[in-house]
């Protein structure tokens, strides 16, 4: 992997499948700094992206069979080509938090089928992830150049301007609007910033409707998500320096509180965090993990509108309250 650029003299002129270090090498001190506060209980959420490191492919087969996968895809095959047809040859496709989903596939063979040009630009905080992302799509489309970004969304915010000409961005699986209200107004501002007028910016959000949450919490309850959280609480422990068998030492809930999904957490005994400090986890100590907000059509308009975006619904899947929106600045009307 190549991290010899640097964030402050980047230039867009990459090479097929090179990956760039945007920010990724520097993430590990962020998130274990987390962490810390997390255990401590001073306001900061288990960080999600030592997910990323442990247990990566125990998360790939969950997403792989989720409902909100499928109703997705769903989606984006009805709208693509609309979608491609109003973006000029040329355009980039930025898949931000790519992992190894397959729902960029649509739209840059919209692009072909145009017998319009691409480049693929797959984002994530996992290097081996991404070289394994751009094999396959270069397998998939060995006539598109495919560029990794390691890093983060914040990353990805200050070298997006790097990135000539049209941009697609993809911020797909119910990412872009699932934290609370502060974060969905970061990131809607942070965009203000990142789009250009040919740009556009397509999310899936995922809205609360009453049979989502017997759905939800029955897709919780399988070995894969066992095997998830067991390999996913190994590694909080490993980066806190608690040495018990997870199985044994948490218990894991599935909870819904009105819209917010979250798994309840809770120690089963006494932990010592010894590389921080020494801090204890007092048995029977409950925390709140992977909290998301599901947003129905009406709020995610009202949250993007609030904060310069124009938002236009593009389609709502049949069996859940999944939904994809098209979104650009508010200055020009988003027309699909």
């Amino acid at each position: 992997m190549d991290n010899s650029h640097q964030i402050d003299n980047m230039v867009w002129d990459v090479d097929d499948r090179e990956i760039i270090n945007i920010g990724g090498s520097l993430s590990k001190l962020t998130f274990e700094n987390q962490l810390e506060k997390a255990f401590k209980g001073e306001g900061a959420d288990f960080p999600k992206e030592i997910a990323y490191t442990a247990g990566m492919d125990h998360w790939n087969k969950i997403a792989d069979s989720s409902y909100q996968t499928t109703d997705e895809l769903e989606i984006i095959e009805r709208t693509a080509s609309d979608i491609v047809s109003a973006m000029p040859s040329g355009t980039t496709i930025i898949d931000m938090g790519a992992a190894n989903s397959a729902k960029y596939e649509a739209y840059v063979r919209a692009f072909l089928e145009q017998g319009k040009t691409c480049t693929y630009a797959a984002l994530d905080l996992l290097g081996v992830s991404l070289l394994d992302q751009l094999d396959r799509a270069k397998e998939k489309f060995p006539e598109v150049t495919c560029v990794g970004l390691w890093g983060t969304f914040e990353d990805g915010d200050d070298f997006f301007p790097q990135i000539p000409g049209s941009r697609l961005f993809l911020s797909l699986g119910s990412i872009f609007l699932n934290g609370p209200d502060s974060v969905c107004a970061d990131r809607c501002n942070a965009f203000v910033k990142n789009l250009r007028p040919d740009d556009r910016l397509i999310i899936g959000q995922d809205g609360p409707r009453g049979a989502d949450s017997a759905m939800s919490h029955a897709s919780y309850q399988t070995e894969a998500y066992d095997a998830f959280f067991t390999r996913y609480l190994r590694g909080i422990q490993e980066h806190a320096g608690i040495s018990a068998d997870p199985k044994k030492a948490w218990t894991v809930t599935s909870k819904m509180d009105h819209s917010m999904h979250y798994f309840e957490v809770i120690a089963q005994e006494p932990l010592k965090c010894t590389k921080f400090g020494n801090f204890v986890v007092e048995d029977g100590t409950a925390y709140k993990m992977f909290p998301s907000w599901k947003r129905g059509e009406r709020e995610c308009h009202e949250i993007a509108e609030a904060h310069g975006l124009d938002i236009v619904t593009l389609g709502k899947a049949a069996n859940s309250g999944m939904r994809q929106y098209i979104i650009k600045k508010h200055e020009d009307r988003v027309e699909v």
